[in-house]
């Protein structure tokens, strides 16, 4: 092996190749040993993870999954029902448009100098004179009278005593 010696100049002198001796030589490999033993050591104080440890990382796993996907469906089927609601509005304008239109269409229709000109064209239909107008004068008012029923027939009778029976005890 070679040996440098640095003394803080940037010139290096090599020297020449020394032998080690077998203590070194023990020493270096009492090293080793130790640092394997403890990496073997650091492995066995950090065991790998149990089983129970295992299933409960898969449980989150799954519920971690099944919550994203069920926000995102949720994401997606907003979204189609703002585009149904985009449409139906669409819709509902078209028809109210095509509604008030058919509206003035009918009001033009039943405006009563074409009513008079349909009668007249189509019915055969005329205007009255004075002389075709009589007027009836009614000298006794329109009364109704409620008769009095005195007599009730035997089912009748029961009937309401049923009634009187079913209201004493609160059916």
């Amino acid at each position: 092996m070679v040996k440098y010696n640095d003394n803080g100049n940037l010139a290096h002198e090599l020297e020449m190749p020394y032998e080690e001796t077998a203590q070194e030589r023990n020493e270096k490999e009492n090293e080793t040993v130790r640092a394997e033993e403890e990496k073997k050591a650091k492995k066995k104080s950090a065991p790998a993870m149990s089983i129970p440890a295992k299933v409960a990382w898969g449980v989150l796993l799954i519920v971690a999954v099944t919550l994203m996907g069920s926000l995102i469906y949720g994401r997606v089927e907003i979204s189609r029902l703002y585009n149904e609601r985009a449409e139906l509005d669409t819709e509902l304008t078209r028809l109210q448009n095509e509604n008030l239109s058919m509206q003035s269409e009918i009001a033009e229709r039943m405006n009563m100098t074409k009513v008079e000109q349909y009668a007249q064209s189509e019915l055969g239909l005329q205007k009255l004179d004075r002389s075709q107008i009589e007027y009836i004068e009614v000298e006794t008012p329109s009364v109704a009278e409620v008769k009095a029923d005195g007599g009730e027939d035997a089912f009748a009778r029961v009937k309401r005593w049923f009634n009187s029976l079913a209201e004493y005890l609160g059916l």
